[in-house]
């Protein structure tokens, strides 16, 4: 569901998180729901001005209850770094946040001490090693230049699905827990915690969001392919470009001159200067996702 836009990017909140909002603004939590929706949100803006100030476009956000997901045009696996810093500012706000509100003067008729506990679950959560966390975001550009950037993802999406199992089960026991103490013959649910409830629908979403980030993870690069293949579909053909390269060329160096207006072809020559090989765009797409933003044009 969209909520509407800041600085261009749209901002939408998961069907679920809404269901969510909305049960718990009949319980009577308004408030303290819409002190969770402004930290979640805070939190993603700054992930949207450290992609932007790093040159990355942030086409969307959607709110998720432990944080959020900023959908961005470009190659983030051609540079970790930059993957790193949009991933880490997130967490670093949040916990910063907490810290400026936990040493205001306390006023007992405000929110002051739930929105410093908030942000400090949202930092700390969200540091976690495990996508769609910016913690396993931190991870996959750490290790991305190791093993390539398909492998880390899926290593990365398989630690969020089973923390995600983990929060499921520890839920499970504690709402069985609480459920014991309750006089559930006579319907009366006074003293019905919800903590344990949390804790099983965020774990069912962020399951469902690592399990997204895994699937979705053959066709992170392909989207970029998408409107080339509709251009070519149409007319038949389409606008292409050659480079010439030597093999020892990194791949990245040779993406990031790829263009949505024309198809990339590399001519790979030797020593001296005979073709070799050539390679298209998606081939080398692939490659990278497979090897690595280190990956040559020589290790093909």
């Amino acid at each position: 569901m969209k909520l509407g836009s800041i600085v261009g990017v749209s901002i939408k909140v998961n069907y679920l998180f809404m269901l969510l909002l909305m049960v718990y603004t009949l319980l009577g939590l308004g408030r303290e729901i819409l002190l969770i929706v402004l930290a979640v949100l805070i939190h993603e803006m700054a992930h949207t001005l450290v992609a932007i100030g790093s040159g990355i476009k942030v086409t969307e956000i959607e709110l998720w209850p432990f944080g959020g997901q900023a959908h961005v045009e470009g190659f983030l696996a051609l540079e970790p770094g930059k993957e790193f810093y949009i991933a880490v500012a997130g967490p670093v706000t949040s916990l910063l946040l907490a810290a400026f509100f936990y040493f205001l003067p306390v006023n007992p008729n405000t929110y002051q001490q739930l929105f410093v506990v908030i942000n400090l679950l949202l930092g700390i959560f969200n540091l976690l090693p495990a996508l769609p966390l910016d913690g396993g975001r931190i991870l996959r550009s750490a290790v991305s230049p190791l093993i390539g950037f398909k492998k880390a993802t899926a290593r990365a999406a398989f630690l969020g699905k089973s923390i995600a199992a983990a929060l499921f089960i520890t839920g499970l026991y504690f709402l069985k827990i609480n459920l014991s103490t309750l006089n559930l013959s006579s319907l009366d649910l006074t003293g019905f915690n919800l903590s344990a409830l949390n804790l099983i629908i965020v774990a069912i979403m962020l399951f469902m969001a690592a399990r997204r980030e895994d699937k979705l993870l053959s066709y992170a690069f392909m989207r970029y392919l998408v409107n080339k293949k509709g251009q070519l579909a149409q007319k038949g053909m389409m606008p292409a470009r050659h480079f010439v390269s030597r093999p020892d060329t990194e791949v990245k160096d040779l993406l990031a001159c790829s263009k949505p207006s024309f198809y990339m072809l590399v001519i790979i020559v030797n020593a001296d200067y005979g073709a070799e090989k050539m390679l298209g765009e998606a081939e080398l797409i692939e490659g990278l996702l497979e090897k690595g933003p280190r990956v040559r044009l020589q290790d093909f």
